[in-house]
Formats: structure tokens, sequence, C-alpha cells
């Protein structure tokens, strides 16, 4: 008798503890999955410090081997990493670089305050606007104490206004002009169609009417290796839009197996040979440069007019979910 009560006390354990490995798996580590997704979770032990459903996202902060990770809806976004600095140095030097002046930069979708680091390295740089729509992202960016000493307190600063809006909708209801337009923005998906309003021909061609005479815009366009067509759908939209357009990459395929693609794009043809950074930075150096404007041979792709990215289209979002 006492055999069977024991016999059926541990049955009784090892259904609960079955249970709970379910509930653990269905729903604790399901939830998590919203904000760190599995092929991003950090390599090695790492915590979960904060989970924000923000209006528009999904947002968890991780620390990790002592660096603060800021993921949305699963996928990191940005970090205090020296992942951050390269991406900052690419996406901000070159273009600016080739800006006839610099008195009035935009940056849209830069709540992080990284990229707003690097503008202000520029002394001629007078005003700096940064646009965000998530206002929680934005207040990460000026109150966050490990992103704040990252990006050197630059939201906060006396040159900078933030704004938290949707970039297309500021555009279009304000008549301002920039010497510079940086855009920093995630890709649209089928899940996130709206953001390909500002990835479109329509768009773009609003960015010609913001620009001042020699004006320049910079475009992150995710990771080349993994999307070359995202990248030159990209191009092709802005060609069609009118601008002259220099495509560059930055190879991080040996450390990372990436290599993150941009644009630049102006209204006057534009060319590497210009490209001189005048402020210190920490991987700009001549060599890098030079790989930076040769898009190797296997990225390359003919397209043809009709694939581009417009406003009742979901181009961009169709080769993302391709990818994925």
């Amino acid at each position: 008798m006492d055999k069977l009560l024991w016999m059926s006390w541990g049955a009784g354990i090892a259904l609960a503890v079955g249970a709970l490995v379910w509930i653990y798996v269905r729903y604790w580590l399901g939830i998590l999955r919203q904000y760190v997704s599995k092929d991003e979770q950090p390599d090695g032990p790492y915590r979960v410090v904060r989970k924000v459903q923000t209006p528009f996202q999904k947002v968890a902060l991780v620390e990790h081997n002592d660096q603060m990770l800021v993921y949305a809806n699963g996928y990191v976004m940005f970090g205090t990493t020296d992942d951050e600095d390269m991406y900052g140095e690419a996406l901000i030097h070159v273009p600016l670089s080739l800006a006839k002046k610099r008195d009035r930069v935009l940056l849209i979708g830069a709540g992080g305050g990284i990229t707003t680091r690097e503008v202000l390295r520029y002394p001629d740089v007078k005003e700096i606007t940064v646009v965000d729509i998530d206002p929680v992202m934005m207040e990460f960016g000026k109150t966050l104490e490990p992103l704040v000493k990252f990006n050197q307190g630059s939201l906060n600063h006396p040159k900078v206004r933030t704004v938290v809006a949707d970039g297309r909708a500021f555009l279009e209801e304000n008549d301002e002009k920039w010497d510079a337009i940086i855009l920093d923005l995630p890709e649209p998906t089928m899940n996130s169609l709206s953001l390909g309003r500002l990835y479109s021909w329509e768009f773009y061609r609003l960015l010609q009417e913001r620009l001042n005479p020699g004006g320049i815009v910079g475009i992150a366009c995710s990771i080349l290796s993994a999307m070359p067509e995202y990248f030159w759908t990209i191009q092709a939209t802005l060609k069609a839009a009118g601008f002259s357009v220099l495509p560059y990459h930055f190879d991080l395929i040996v450390e990372h197996e990436e290599d993150w693609g941009f644009m630049v794009a102006a209204t006057r043809p534009i060319s590497a040979a210009e490209v001189r950074i005048s402020v210190p930075n920490r991987y700009l150096n001549p060599a890098r440069l030079k790989d930076m404007f040769h898009i190797r041979y296997g990225y390359a792709k003919y397209w043809e007019e009709d694939e581009i990215q417009t406003d009742r289209n979901q181009v961009l979002a169709l080769i993302e979910d391709e990818t994925d």
C-alpha cells in the first residue's frame, strides 16, 4: 500500500513538474521571445532589466557583458557596444562629408542619441532636430544612465531639438529645410507596412523639397549581405525620385557575418572621391573608406523600373519577409 502511495505521489510530482515546464515554455518563454528573439539573444548569460510595451513596440533593456542592449519587438535596435560606434560613424560621417554646409541637420529615427553624438562632432553644426515616433525610446536616450553615458548626453545638448512624431508626418506638416537629412529606420515588414511610406518614391520626393541647395540625404539600408535586393531597391527608388545616389557599406563579415548597407543621395552628382572625413573618428581610416565604396560582385543585381517602393506597394516588406 505504501509503495502504491509513493508511486502516486511520484506520478503527481512528475505531472506537476511537467505542467510547470509547459507553462514556462508556452507562456513565460513565449512572452520573452516577443521582447528578445531567439535569433538575436546575446551569446552567454544575459539579464532582462526591463520590459516595456510602448505605444508602438515591445521594448526590452538587456544587460550583457557590462553593456546595455535595447531590443524592439525581439530585435536589437541599438546598444552601448563598439558595433554602434562603427554603425554611427558610417551612417553619419559619409553623408556629412558630402554636404555643402552643415548648419541644420535632421535625424529621423534617432531616439538612442548615438547618431546625434556623431553629428555634434562638427563644430559648424548649429542645430540638430531629432525625430522619433516612440516617446519611450526618446526618453531612454535622454535619461537611461548607460545610454546617456554612451551617447555623451547628446539628446540633452543645447544644439539639439527633440520631436516625438512620425518622421513623414513631421516633414509634411512643416516647410523647414535642412542641409542634411539622415534616416535610421527599421525595415518595413508585412506586420509593419506603414514603415514603407518612409522608404517610398513619394517620401523621397518630399525629402528633395526639404533640402537646402547642396543638401544631402543619408539612409541606413539594413544588412547588405542578407538582403542585397533590399539595398538595391532603395537605390532604384532614390534614382526614380531624381536623386544622384552613392551606395556604400561597412563590412563586418569576419567579425559578425554581416555587411551593413548605406546610401547617400543628393540632387547633384556625387562621388566617393569627394568623401573627406574632417572630424576625429575611430573606424573610418583611408583603407576602410576605400573598401566602403567597393560593392563586391556577389551583391550586384539589376533591377527593372517597376521594382521600386511606393506608397501603394509592399516591395521592401516582401523582400524582408522572403529573407526571414
